[in-house]
């Protein structure tokens, strides 16, 4: 029988084989794992294709839908785009960012006055008193006409003017939070650019006035302004008139005296008649 011993490097290297072995086994079952598809559950999120900014209604090129993994989803998210599609910003959303319902409102409650001018209008602010704006009567939502105190070219003295009428007021005062109080500081009114400017050369040439008009109130006046002279041919008010004097009834008319008719007959009368005539 031969001799089955072993030399020591033999021995060491068929140990070195096993041990590349099992490493070889245990990095490709690493491998394996590692390279096996995730099957972490996936949610659609809404996210902003280009920045946009605050107080802007989002339109459809602005976000998109996107599939995340559920675990980055943030809490508040938004899944479906007709949620976001035509509300205003309230905070500003950068690219790529999900779309979060703290984000985004109704244009009647977006802070500011922005979401609530037409496009081609203006607001503008004009100062009042309660003297001069029916002393604290005016509510946002009113229309009021504004009345112009100038200088007359013409002749050299004072003119009222109406230049602007039914004009909406946006709003009133400032951080007003008594809904029951109307202005009393400053309105804001929504007016075109052309009579945004009239508003500014009527504040700039003298004192202004405010007149309420009623809700339903459409009318304008055809009113060309009053000068002063217009004011002194004004006419008065006609005094109150005295008693009435009282006419004596008209004389009842005299009665004609009768008139006696004789008919003779041989000299002697036979008959007498009494006429009226």
């Amino acid at each position: 029988m031969k001799n089955m011993n072993l030399r020591p490097g033999t021995l060491f290297l068929g140990g070195a084989i096993v041990l590349a072995l099992a490493t070889a086994y245990f990095f490709y079952d690493y491998l394996r794992t590692v390279s096996k598809p995730t099957t972490s559950p996936k949610r659609a999120v809404v996210m902003a294709h280009v920045d946009i900014p605050a107080r802007q209604v989002v339109t459809e090129q602005m976000v998109g839908l996107f599939s995340i993994p559920a675990e980055m989803a943030l809490t508040n998210s938004i899944s479906d785009l007709k949620e976001v599609v035509g509300k205003w910003t309230v905070v500003p959303i950068k690219q790529h960012e999900q779309v979060r319902r703290s984000d985004i409102a109704e244009k009647n409650k977006v802070p500011g006055l922005a979401p609530s001018i037409p496009e081609g209008m203006r607001a503008i602010t004009i100062g009042i008193s309660d003297t001069t704006a029916v002393a604290g009567a005016i509510f946002p939502g009113d229309h009021v006409d504004i009345i112009a105190n100038v200088k007359d070219p013409r002749h050299n003295g004072a003119m009222v003017q109406l230049p602007l009428q039914n004009i909406e007021v946006l709003a009133i005062d400032r951080a007003r939070r008594d809904t029951t109080e109307g202005a009393t500081s400053s309105l804001t009114l929504l007016t075109t650019p052309q009579q945004a400017q009239l508003i500014n050369m009527a504040v700039e040439a003298g004192p202004i006035r405010v007149m309420l008009r009623a809700r339903d109130d459409k009318q304008i006046s055809d009113n060309q302004g009053v000068n002063l002279d217009d004011f002194l041919r004004h006419p008065q008010t006609p005094e109150a008139p005295g008693p009435t004097k009282v006419e004596p009834p008209p004389a009842p008319p005299t009665p004609a005296k009768p008139r006696t008719i004789k008919i003779y007959d041989g000299g002697s009368p036979l008959k007498e008649f009494e006429v009226n005539k």
